[in-house]
């Protein structure tokens, strides 16, 4: 079972060797598998999304980086809002502190695995335990379609921002994820697990700014 390390802009310096792991496994998967983007000189990917308003969730095991996951406030510029803005014709663009956009997810070669008890689902089970412990309200974003089956078999509800759409070959679609205990319990159950996967170190940040608006009961406040 994974880690799931919370790291931060203000905690980042005690995750140096495993931080730049992770852009490293970014750049082979993002760059090398799938090819969105191209080479980077330092073999490191990176784009204008990791800010200080990002935090990562960065999934050890056996001491290596085997998984991840980005999570930007929806109110912050994020890839959605800045990118594919065409593909929330339904409900519009999500502009709400309590929203986080999922990014920049991957699992390493050896550890991928077509069963539910993998190591893709105890990242989504880290993902939802960070939500829930952050007050979130949703956790989502531009995602390839076959993860919605996958949202399905973890008895998770997820709503799309407006229809699939095909970029480079590929089907996309803009959805985000309920976060409430339900969904923590589905997830955990699925794996068997009682325990929490997350491990925080060194300064916290809150997700939710002091400044932002009380989460209301509903989803409102799209563009």
């Amino acid at each position: 079972m994974i880690a799931a390390h919370v790291v931060n802009a203000q905690n980042k310096h005690l995750y140096e060797h495993e931080f730049d792991e992770f852009l490293r496994r970014r750049h082979d998967f993002f760059v090398h598998q799938k090819c969105w983007r191209p080479p980077s000189p330092d073999g490191r990917e990176r784009d204008q999304f990791d800010t200080d308003a990002a935090t990562y969730l960065l999934g050890l095991e056996d001491g290596r980086v085997v998984t991840s996951a980005r999570l930007i406030p929806t109110s912050e510029p994020h890839m959605v809002s800045e990118v594919f803005p065409h593909m929330c014709e339904k409900f519009g663009v999500p502009r709400r502190p309590d929203w986080a956009e999922w990014t920049r997810t991957f699992v390493v070669p050896d550890k991928r695995s077509t069963g539910l008890r993998g190591t893709l689902t105890q990242l989504c089970c880290a993902v939802m335990e960070y939500a829930l412990d952050e007050g979130l309200s949703a956790v989502g974003g531009v995602q390839e379609t076959y993860f919605m089956p996958h949202h399905g078999a973890l008895k998770w509800r997820a709503d799309p921002m407006g229809m699939a759409k095909e970029e480079n070959g590929e089907w996309y679609i803009v959805a985000y994820i309920d976060v409430n205990e339900a969904a923590l319990a589905s997830v955990r159950k699925i794996l068997g697990c009682d325990h929490s996967l997350i491990v925080r170190r060194g300064i916290q940040m809150p997700f939710i700014s002091d400044t932002a608006f009380s989460k209301p009961k509903h989803r409102q406040m799209c563009e």
